[in-house]
């Protein structure tokens, strides 16, 4: 069985395995031993409500494989960003530049580096074994955010979005960043995206334009480039894309990949899952059918598994209770998979 809880501080060493697998370009999940020892006990304060700063929670979440103990994919949610640090982003626009006396009317598209969406809930630091890729559990690590959002609304804001990594070459380089960028920050993209994820973005505000940007000033290969994601990435926003969430035209400031957004309430699995008393424990068979979300922030515990609705609630199978720790009487948040 597959079941997602909240990161502890023993969970450091294999934690930072899964960030050295995922690589340079996941921004949220940087291989950096003091940066994400820094990143799971913001998630530890933020599960006990021990934040200094309210409304800058930071949740990350692990995937547990409960027959291994295996930690096998980790994804989290951020409460409010922006709040400590500006949130930097491009936005995509069209001006129209016209002229009567030489006859020449031209639209031009310009990126404007914003801060629109300081305040925003933002997901990131999904990430799953390769091994995993399978039998939906990839989607269950995404949407269980969504179930534990709908669980505990208030800690988060009326907008979500996601950011999706952009389009790189086989050497991890970013054909925007090298056109626009790197012309700034002087150093190659792998530097500047892990100095990003792991000092945080003020020399974003210290070396970029603060100019608008004309697409078509830069080279071709950039423009191609500008709202598309990496192809390893289209999945997850295939998902996210499933859920509701839409690209309005702002892009990274780094690899141009695409933004997402929604309002949080229009989120599928905000909207439809269901809260409804355990009715009781049964043997139940079959594939796992649904995410099923305990009730409870400082335990929290979300499982994919089988179970039974019936008019005094759900029923679950013994594996299932004990692993969200919940008896009969307990609520429980639910959605299929």
């Amino acid at each position: 069985m597959m079941i997602i809880r909240p990161v502890t501080q023993g969970d450091h060493k294999e934690i930072l395995a899964l960030a050295q697998e995922a690589g340079i370009g996941m921004t949220s999940l940087p291989p950096d031993s003091t940066v994400l020892e820094r990143k799971i006990s913001r998630s530890v304060a933020s599960i006990y409500q021990r934040i200094e700063v309210k409304k800058d929670e930071s949740f990350l979440f692990v995937m547990e494989d409960s027959e291994s103990r295996k930690l096998v994919g980790t994804c989290g949610v951020v409460s409010h960003v922006g709040m400590k640090h500006p949130f930097y982003s491009y936005k995509l626009s069209t001006i129209v530049q016209a002229s009567d006396e030489v006859g020449v009317y031209s639209l031009q598209r310009v990126l404007h580096m914003v801060n629109d969406y300081t305040g925003a809930s933002e997901i990131g630091s999904l990430f799953l074994l390769p091994d995993y890729r399978r039998d939906g559990i990839g989607r269950f690590l995404s949407r269980c955010r969504f179930l534990f959002v709908a669980q505990f609304p208030d800690l988060f804001s009326d907008v979500m979005i996601a950011e999706i990594r952009g389009v790189q070459d086989e050497e991890g380089h970013s054909p925007f960043y090298q056109n626009l960028a790197q012309h700034f920050f002087q150093m190659d993209f792998k530097r500047a995206d892990f100095v990003n994820a792991t000092t945080g973005s003020q020399f974003i505000s210290d070396l970029m334009p603060k100019y608008p940007i004309y697409v078509n000033l830069l080279d071709p290969k950039a423009q191609a480039v500008i709202g598309r994601p990496f192809n390893a990435s289209r999945p997850a926003m295939k998902l996210l894309e499933a859920e509701g969430f839409r690209h309005q035209g702002y892009v990274d400031v780094f690899d141009a990949g695409p933004t997402l957004q929604v309002e949080t309430a229009q989120i599928r699995t905000v909207r439809e899952s269901r809260l409804e008393p355990l009715a009781g424990i049964k043997r139940l068979s079959g594939k796992p059918t649904h995410m099923v979300c305990n009730a409870r922030l400082e335990e929290c515990r979300i499982a994919l598994t089988t179970l039974q609705q019936h008019d005094k609630g759900i029923f679950l199978c013994e594996e299932a209770a004990i692993a969200l720790n919940v008896a009969k009487g307990d609520e429980i948040r639910f959605i299929e998979l």
